[in-house]
């Protein structure tokens, strides 16, 4: 059995994880997403972050992967309704991947690094760039104190939560 699944593709921008195959975790983000835990990926083994990914075929199960995932994140056993949410949450983010492109994360999207433009509401903020932030950061290092990293940026265009 295979998946289409994130691996890392590169060091570009920001990348701690130095594991030879590092696998995405599912998006880490937490209330703080200018942290870089709104714009970055995760490695499943390392749990460091990386940037730029890849669609790449896995020789595993969405099962195996949820489980090794919550495992290493949580270091306790996965129940089966943990893995069952983890897979259904992960097939809906990774619905259009397509193998052999490459992605970034923003606010619990994958957006492909070749878009012209990225206009989501995700999971804290509203974005609307005419342009890939990661990708443009890599020429401009100020997107990433300007929208990224930056918690105002983020606030300021926060999602009223409905009651």
């Amino acid at each position: 059995m295979s998946i289409i699944y994130l691996q890392k593709y590169n060091d570009d921008l920001v990348s701690h994880c130095k594991c030879e195959t590092a696998i995405a975790a599912y998006p880490p983000q937490m209330n703080c997403p200018w942290c870089g835990c709104g714009w970055l990926l995760t490695c499943i083994e390392c749990r460091k972050p990386f940037t730029f990914a890849v669609a790449v075929e896995l020789n595993t199960t969405w099962e195996d992967l949820a489980k090794k995932d919550i495992e290493q994140r949580n270091h306790c056993v996965a129940s089966d309704e943990d893995i069952s949410n983890w897979v259904e949450s992960m097939k809906e983010i990774l619905a259009d991947i397509e193998l052999g492109k490459f992605y970034v994360c923003l606010d619990g999207y994958i957006i492909p690094t070749d878009a012209k433009q990225v206009d989501i509401e995700g999971w804290m903020s509203e974005h609307k760039f005419d342009f890939v932030p990661q990708v443009k950061a890599l020429q401009d290092r100020s997107v990433i104190d300007n929208y990224l990293s930056n918690s105002e940026y983020w606030y300021k265009n926060e999602i009223e939560e409905s009651e």
